[in-house]
């Protein structure tokens, strides 16, 4: 071997171990830089003993360990999202600040006051004050729910915009790396950047990830919706929803077209939002919302059946749950409707069968319709209804909480009853097949909520029918009186009863009684409501007996001559039958879900459990992750005391290298001085 050829290997060697070194210097100085992958040379040794070259640095990577991780962040990210967001929830309903199970609490508290001393007007005033205080509770915690969906939109646009301005920046590193691919020069610092850059965007929203052939990415989200093809990105943007919606959308602008990605875009912070928005605020608000109607509407009626201190009957305590324009509000068309919409309502009907959902109504084509409860799945079909009078249909099964249907194509209308609702809906057209409502019976029942009655004179506590049992009477019976119609003929006149009815007891065995009408008191007449005379009807303890208005109802055993009058309570003001009733609401299954508290208590625990569930796949999510980013630290990460042994050889090798290249220099040498 000539000294030329030492020459030549040593320079290669010197060479080659300084790329070495400066390979071990890159790692060792980027060890704490974010999403830096460590690097390796790759050296090769020439054919024939003539050396050696460099190959290539090497990104020392694992392809699935990087895709693992931007799929674990999207899961995480969306996980703790949703309990960040599920517990804000939680605490609002839960809070003796905000909670309305305190505040119904404190109302049947003030109630009790009322039924212990209804001739109070502390007591009526302190009641009166509690009643605006729950109500302003429903309207406040309703208020503040949608605040916080309002915040859902405000970040879910914030977010949209910066994977549009991450998916550029991908973009544009897709083309450099390209660039230097094909040149044939390094990318690796590029390709880091990159994937950094990936798993931002995976924190925002989960992504699919394929390779080129070029070393460029492409990022797709949804069900294959593309974000970034090659060196082009598309911009993802929040869109306020239309009115049948009523909720942003996300859309992703592809070739000048807005395609709507709401339904599929699922994982990290804006799959939380959405899921959160989607599984979490409209139950809370049906819910909240159910209560309030079934609270104000059951209220109501029991305190029209009451008489006040001026010995009126009882007015609304609430507002009306069925105003006019709660009644239009809880229907929305289907922008794409090609019918014009003149009018359309839900009626609440009974409150006893509601849900806590909406509904699509669509519209199938001449006399047929179907309709989804959202929060089951459930759909009922024409066929499902019985047909009111009228109807041009005529369907047998009755399957739907004694629904109804009626189409009139004359007036372009559908009447449909079910669930504890009736809808209406009138066009200005003749509907057309595929035309969809949406139905919202109970989700703004909350903020709806309205104190109407604020004159303390005007609870109405006592009971419009006076019982009055003769003092001649031998029997152990007990007459009770209870109003079932305050509209009915019985209280047509103010301040009376008509007529004024007296039960009296003739015969022992069978025991009979007649009803007598004592408008006149000299001169009393059998009762006939249009069916006969009630006398000598048989005897039944515990019956009860229906007039128009109000029914009457006698216990134990009366006997014959005993005398019961039933009258109006004129100035009967100390009476506290109907507060009684009221209070008696309190712990009444009046809804599907049960009581009041039940309604509300049933809201905190299911609230309660998706937190806590939440919760928990934060921490299990967390722990994937954590394991994901520990994997690929093994893999890419810098190890210090590795590159520090690397360092010390390839030192040692460098200076072997350059005694090479001085022995080749003294060999060369030796040969001149030889000539």
């Amino acid at each position: 071997m000539s000294s030329f050829d030492l020459l030549n290997l040593g320079t290669q060697s010197m060479l080659t171990n300084q790329s070495q070194l400066n390979t071990v210097g890159q790692n060792i100085s980027n060890a704490n830089t974010d999403g830096y992958s460590r690097q390796r040379v790759n050296q090769v040794s020439l054919e024939d003993r003539t050396g050696v070259f460099v190959n290539d640095i090497q990104r020392i990577t694992d392809s699935f360990l990087t895709k693992q991780l931007w799929a674990d962040q999207a899961v995480y990210s969306q996980t703790e999202t949703f309990s960040n967001l599920a517990n804000q929830v939680d605490d609002l309903l839960a809070s003796g600040t905000s909670s309305v199970s305190n505040a119904l609490d404190n109302f049947f508290g003030a109630m009790q006051s009322v039924v212990d001393s209804p001739l109070s007007m502390p007591s009526r005033e302190l009641f009166i004050a509690e009643t605006d205080s729950l109500v302003r509770r429903f309207n406040d915690l309703d208020s503040n729910v949608r605040r916080l969906d309002e915040s859902v939109d405000t970040l879910m646009g914030s977010l949209a915009d910066q994977v549009s301005v991450l998916a550029s920046n991908v973009a544009g590193l897709n083309e450099q790396i390209r660039v230097a691919v094909t040149q044939g020069s390094g990318a690796n610092e590029l390709q880091d950047q990159r994937d950094l850059l990936i798993q931002d965007i995976s924190e925002l929203v989960g992504i699919t990830v394929i390779e080129q052939s070029d070393s460029q990415l492409n990022l797709f989200v949804g069900n294959g919706q593309p974000l970034v093809v090659g060196g082009n990105s598309n911009q993802l943007m929040r869109v306020s929803g239309d009115a049948y919606s009523n909720q942003s959308e996300l859309k992703l602008m592809i070739g000048g077209r807005l395609n709507d990605v709401t339904d599929e875009v699922s994982g990290g912070q804006i799959g939380g939002l959405l899921q959160y928005r989607d599984e979490v605020i409209n139950e809370v608000r049906d819910q909240l919302g159910l209560l309030a109607i079934s609270f104000a509407e059951t209220m109501n009626q029991q305190h029209q059946s009451g008489m006040d201190l001026n010995n009126n009957l009882g007015e609304n305590i609430f507002n009306d749950v069925n105003v006019s324009s709660a009644q239009f509000n809880r229907v929305t068309a289907n922008a794409d409707n090609l019918s014009g919409m003149n009018s359309a309502t839900v009626l609440i009907e009974d409150v006893s069968q509601l849900h806590a959902t909406d509904y699509e109504l669509v519209y199938n084509g001449p006399n047929d319709i179907s309709i989804i409860r959202n929060s089951d799945g459930v759909m009922f079909n024409s066929s499902d209804f019985t047909a009111e009078t009228g109807a041009t249909v005529s369907q047998g099964i009755n399957a739907v909480d004694q629904g109804e249907i009626y189409f009139d194509p004359d007036k372009k209308a559908i009447s449909v009853a079910f669930d504890g609702i009736k809808v209406t809906i009138e066009t200005d057209t003749q509907l057309t097949t595929g035309d969809r409502f949406l139905l919202t019976p109970v989700r703004t029942g909350a903020d709806d909520l309205q104190l109407k009655m604020v004159d303390a004179e005007k609870l109405a506590l006592a009971s419009p029918v006076r019982v009055t049992p003769d003092t001649t009477n031998d029997g152990t019976g007990i007459a009770y009186a209870t109003v079932t119609d305050p509209t009915g003929l019985a209280f047509a006149n103010s301040h009376s009863l008509t007529p004024p009815v007296d039960v009296v007891f003739n015969n022992t065995d069978p025991l009979t009684y007649t009803l007598y009408d004592i408008s006149q008191p000299d001169n009393p007449q059998v009762l006939d409501l249009g069916a006969g005379p009630l006398a000598n009807q048989t005897f039944v303890a515990g019956e009860e007996i229906q007039l128009e208005g109000f029914s009457v109802r006698i216990e134990n055993t009366p006997k014959a001559g005993d005398r019961f009058r039933f009258e109006y309570n004129l100035d009967g003001f100390s009476d506290n039958r109907n507060a009684l009733e009221l209070s008696g609401l309190q712990n009444d299954s009046l809804t599907r879900e049960g009581s009041y508290q039940d309604i509300y208590g049933g809201l905190v625990e299911w609230v309660g459990s998706r937190t806590a569930t939440a919760s928990i796949a934060v921490q299990a999510n967390k722990a994937v992750l954590d394991t994901t980013v520990g994997a690929k630290a093994s893999v890419s990460g810098v190890n210090l005391d590795e590159e520090a042994a690397k360092l010390v050889q390839y030192q040692q090798a460098y200076q072997a290298s350059a005694q090479l290249i001085r022995v080749s220099q003294t060999i060369f040498d030796s040969l001149l001085s030889s000539i």
